[in-house]
């Protein structure tokens, strides 16, 4: 499993959105390919959040839904250059958001997904250049692709 293969070019937006369910709200719309019902899944999605905030900290926030609404997984990546309070135990603001959907019953390609994620931006020199790719998707896009070895 290549985790750069569930990620795609057109799935990775700017956010105009100041808040959370909003910013979920573009991220579907984003990813509209990929899913059967963008209502239901959306409300999956805010139902998740909350449950409890999906906010992992570093201005880092993995949302994610599994639901007969997803055929297959994929990723989509939102940037906020001011950021979102995502309620992350830091108090940092996200700006990097890696919203995560997929079929339901499928929780091991799930974990692995976050895994990789987290393993991948758990490495504070890689997390501060692909922050500074924010102004411009292509490059981050790019830079994903070269450093996401899993």
């Amino acid at each position: 499993m290549k985790l750069v293969d569930y990620i795609d070019r057109q799935r990775i937006i700017f956010l105009d959105s100041t808040e959370v369910n909003s910013a979920l709200a573009e991220m579907v719309d984003a990813s509209q390919s990929k899913i059967n019902n963008s209502a239901n899944f959306l409300q999956a999605l805010i139902n998740r959040e909350e449950l409890m905030s999906t906010g992992f900290g570093f201005g880092i926030a993995y949302p994610h839904a599994k639901t007969d609404d997803a055929e297959e997984f994929f990723v989509t990546i939102g940037i906020s250059k001011p950021g979102i309070d995502w309620k992350s135990f830091d108090q940092k603001k996200a700006q990097l958001i890696f919203m995560i959907g997929g079929p339901d019953g499928q929780q091991d390609i799930y974990l692995k997904l976050l895994a990789g994620l987290s393993s991948f931006l758990k490495n504070s020199q890689l997390h501060d250049q692909l922050s500074s790719f924010c102004e411009d998707i292509d490059s981050f896009y790019q830079f994903i692709v070269e450093n996401l070895n899993q």
